[in-house]
């Protein structure tokens, strides 16, 4: 029973540090996306300066990333069309949704 609680405290510390290095990845996965989605969307309004910008700010975490850098951007590009769905939206309203994307307080810290 002693031995039980004393390896108690340490699985909740090997859990606590597990689950903030998951938290680390998810930020910078979320992190990549965004870079995408705002370099797409200034890709798509003829604005390459900003698109450049967005993806060279995670350029050193997209080169930490294992396995096929290709794979992974059509899975990003997947995404991206999952969200923003354009598909199902009017030209206007894709205009809309393009611009409050650019727009966006994410995206124009990226493209500084």
């Amino acid at each position: 029973m002693l031995q039980r609680s004393l390896r108690l405290p340490s699985f909740v510390a090997a859990c606590a540090f597990a689950c903030a290095g998951l938290m680390a990845c998810s930020s910078d996965e979320s992190r990549i996306y965004d870079a995408y989605k705002c370099g797409n969307v200034a890709q798509i309004l003829g604005r390459h300066e900003q698109a450049t910008a967005a993806v060279m700010k995670v350029k050193s975490l997209l080169d930490q990333k294992t396995g096929n850098p290709g794979q992974y951007i059509l899975g990003l590009r997947d995404k991206l069309t999952d969200d923003m769905a354009l598909y199902k939206l009017s030209p206007r309203g894709q205009a809309e949704k393009i611009n409050d994307i650019y727009e966006s307080g994410t995206c124009q810290k990226l493209y500084q």
